[in-house]
């Protein structure tokens, strides 16, 4: 004989008196009304607007993403600096020449007030800089900025504590990492990353460049230790920086592609 039971009822749960509710942010997209949704990353989000949800790509930074080679600590890191500075809001969002991405993403420049939030995360050391034509309206507040932030060993940076240089050779896939200090530097656990591509390449533990000397990473053809798994890395036909980051992330070294093979500190 089977018995019928009567489930109970889900009890509701109420917010506890001490706890309220994160205040709605107001954004303004080119003069309709919005709520802000999510907070995706350090410089993307979605917002709440009377046709659907819809992302919004912040335009001239590029902010550590959490699948980025050994990066998700800082991306964690540089979301929650973006939610600080939107604070309570409102967010006024403004268009550049190009409404949208490849993608279908919003591209916009986001201010809190006059301050411009790309800029802003950019001097607290947690973006790079990409200027990405035709949408340059405020790529020279954002340089300014991440120029800054660089001098200061700020968020990703730590280009002030590593005495390393780093070049690429796009056509023979060959990277040269050269220690200028006076010291042995330990570069076990290390990363060297093509940000167009993605693609990492992590030093073995105990590796160790002498002072004044070289150590190469390679890929296609060319003949090295130090290997990339992938057959083609670097980009020949568009900018395809490099970064050598340590173990906890932050970027030790660049090679920006300006096209005069130098590395920039």
């Amino acid at each position: 004989m089977s018995v019928a039971v009567t489930p109970e009822p889900t009890p509701t749960l109420s917010p506890s008196p001490t706890q309220s509710p994160k205040p709605a942010v107001d954004v303004d997209l080119d003069g309709a009304p919005g709520r802000l949704a999510s907070v995706i990353d350090g410089d993307t989000f979605t917002i709440a607007t009377r046709s659907g949800e819809v992302t919004v790509r912040i335009l001239g930074i590029d902010a550590p993403e959490f699948d980025d080679v050994g990066q998700r600590e800082l991306a964690e890191q540089a979301r929650e600096a973006l939610r600080t500075l939107i604070g309570g809001g409102p967010v006024r969002l403004v268009a550049d020449a190009e409404s949208k991405d490849a993608g279908g993403r919003l591209l916009r420049h986001a201010f809190r007030g006059n301050r411009l939030l790309a800029a802003d995360l950019a001097r607290q050391g947690w973006a790079r800089s990409l200027p990405i034509a035709p949408n340059l309206a405020q790529q020279d507040a954002i340089h300014r900025a991440v120029v800054e932030a660089r001098a200061a060993d700020r968020g990703i940076w730590a280009l002030n504590s590593a005495s390393v240089t780093l070049s690429v050779d796009k056509v023979r896939e060959v990277v040269t990492l050269t220690n200028t200090g006076p010291a042995p530097l330990q570069i076990g656990g290390w990363w060297l990353v093509s940000l167009r591509g993605k693609q990492g390449f992590r030093f073995p533990l105990g590796t160790t460049i002498g002072p004044g000397e070289s150590l190469r990473v390679v890929a296609g053809q060319a003949a090295g230790v130090h290997r990339f798994q992938h057959r083609n890395v670097w980009n020949n036909s568009s900018p395809d920086p490099a970064e050598l980051r340590r173990s906890d992330g932050r970027i030790a070294a660049v090679w920006d592609d300006s096209g005069s093979g130098e590395s920039k500190r």
